[in-house]
């Protein structure tokens, strides 16, 4: 079975089929029948979003009690939970909703996860969910501890059991990457570890080592704005493994450089991953495309048919990132992502019914399908929520909306990071005409400012400001302290914004930060395949 068939069965709780095909491959990976990749393959099944997996797996633990499967399954989705609450957006654009949900999800993945690695001999998957946890944190290794040995429990645990892992170092290594808390000499370090222990066959050792390259070519061309050293190592990985040629696209990309270059390793690229269904595209990838000309023509064709095997596998980020580059390229014909986004939707991704208003042109002055902006505010879009709390009024009367629900969507907005709704909310709080209550329910008032609400205020706009909202940093400079003191504030003058919706580009915005992207998809992706 493949993962759309292992969610399937979830989804509808048939729960029996789906227990014993587990089951039966983790005691085949115990007795060394099937290798780790096709295990993790199919636990990682389950490191998705979709909400509507939630009573199967009510089911199938109450069903199984103290059974491994369920529970390694279970703590991947709480995992794949907390990546969908931080989104891909850079460190300092999550936002506070954002942030929460993905403590709360990582700490029950941590737990659950393991939990399941005391109910069978092999917690491989289990580990690995562990791993996940791990590396969404960041690097917590010195250099000093990398070169002692000293690793983490997930790391020693599951290699005692399997020992010739190439998996479970890419994830180690991965996790000593300079950008996440460790260092070149840590990566180094480590991968001349594994090749003294002489563990690992040549092939996989060769892999490691093109894993270690790219790594550092990543590192060079979006942080040490190195762009002839990340061609230089992109080279030598590519040479190592022929799918790290993406890398080589990616570094000559950003490099400008000419066009058959990039050609040329985009070739090698694209046939690597029609020969290995694993390899998927990452965000950088699609940064990349988007830069490129007319060159690229002759490549169309094969890079339709992998973009359809994306979207027929169910990726999600793939089919955000092809409705994207649809819009940037309408002339190459790529596949319409809107189905696997749609779906994507129904089962609670929010970034996906983000996606779908801009891909169907919602934001347009002409063209206002409000049942789809108000879906994606429904799954807690900060920026749709702005948009619902703009034109509240023509909402309230569509959809028989409450009168006080219009705030309940401010505070949304600005709670997922809208910048605008961040000011205009802090603006209202200072105002005394809202007020939030300790049940975190926002409720219009009309008295002068508590300090609660000028602490939350402030709060606020330095959040904005220090995502560069100029607005916000204007009003914190003009601002004199004695006005974040209830006792001695000037209460500001009511007001409500309810001025026409914003129409913001956001194709521009994400282009500029996707090169700072790649860690959250190569963690991802590493954790459960390839």
């Amino acid at each position: 079975m493949n993962a759309p068939d292992l969610l399937k069965l979830l989804r509808e709780r048939d729960i029996e089929p789906l227990h014993a095909h587990l089951t039966d491959l983790q005691t085949q990976f115990e007795a060394a029948q099937i290798n780790e990749s096709d295990l993790l393959q199919a636990f990682r099944a389950f490191q998705t979003s979709d909400l509507t997996l939630g009573e199967g797996f009510q089911q199938w633990t109450e069903a199984h009690p103290g059974a491994y499967a369920p529970q390694a399954a279970l703590a991947g989705w709480f995992l794949g939970r907390a990546w969908e609450a931080r989104g891909q957006h850079t460190s300092v654009h999550v936002s506070d909703q954002g942030r929460r949900a993905m403590d709360h999800f990582l700490e029950q993945a941590d737990g659950c996860a393991r939990h399941a690695a005391t109910l069978t001999a092999n917690p491989l998957a289990a580990w690995n969910v562990v791993a996940g946890v791990a590396n969404t944190r960041g690097c917590q290794l010195e250099l000093t501890g990398v070169q002692a040995q000293q690793y983490p429990d997930w790391f020693t645990h599951a290699l005692t059991d399997n020992p010739g892992s190439l998996h479970l170092r890419r994830v180690m290594l991965l996790n000593l990457r300079t950008e996440w808390g460790g260092s070149e000499e840590h990566m180094l370090t480590f991968v001349r570890q594994q090749q003294d222990a002489g563990l690992l066959g040549q092939t996989d050792m060769q892999r490691l080592w093109a894993e270690f390259h790219g790594h550092v070519s990543h590192h060079a061309m979006s942080f040490a704005r190195d762009p002839d050293r990340a061609i230089e190592r992109a080279s030598l990985a590519a040479d190592l493994h022929p799918p790290k040629a993406e890398q080589l696209f990616i570094a000559l990309t950003n490099a400008a450089s000419p066009g058959p270059a990039r050609l040329a390793a985009l070739r090698r690229f694209l046939l690597a991953a029609e020969q290995n269904r694993t390899v998927t595209f990452s965000g950088n990838f699609f940064w990349s495309l988007a830069k490129a000309g007319s060159w690229i023509q002759p490549e169309l064709p094969l890079l339709r048919a992998l973009m359809v095997r994306e979207l027929n596998r169910g990726d999600t980020d793939s089919a955000m990132w092809i409705a994207r580059l649809r819009r940037k390229h309408p002339t190459w014909n790529l596949p319409d992502p809107l189905p696997a986004l749609r779906v994507a939707r129904d089962q609670g991704h929010t970034e996906a019914a983000e996606e779908i208003v801009y891909a169907t042109g919602a934001l347009t002055p002409d063209i206002e399908p409000r049942g789809d902006i108000l879906k994606a505010a429904d799954l807690f879009s900060g920026d749709m929520s702005w948009y619902v709390y703009q034109d509240f009024t023509a909402y309230q009367q569509q959809f028989g909306l409450a009168e006080r629900q219009r705030f309940k969507y401010l505070h949304r907005a600005a709670d997922g990071g809208n910048n605008e709704a961040r000011v205009e909310l802090a603006q209202q709080l200072r105002a005394g005409a809202v007020e939030l209550g300790g049940d975190g329910v926002l409720r219009p008032v009309n008295t002068a400012p508590l300090q609660s609400s000028l602490n939350y205020a402030r709060y606020l706009l330095e959040r904005a400001a220090a995502a560069d909202h100029e607005p916000a940093r204007r009003l914190l400079h003009e601002t004199a302290a004695q006005e974040w003191n209830a006792d001695r504030a000037t209460r500001l003058a009511p007001t409500m914004d309810t001025s026409e919706p914003v129409r913001r580009n956001r194709w521009a915005w994400w282009w500029k930060v996707t090169l700072v992207l790649a860690g959250l998809r190569l963690v991802a992706a590493l954790f459960g395949h390839h």
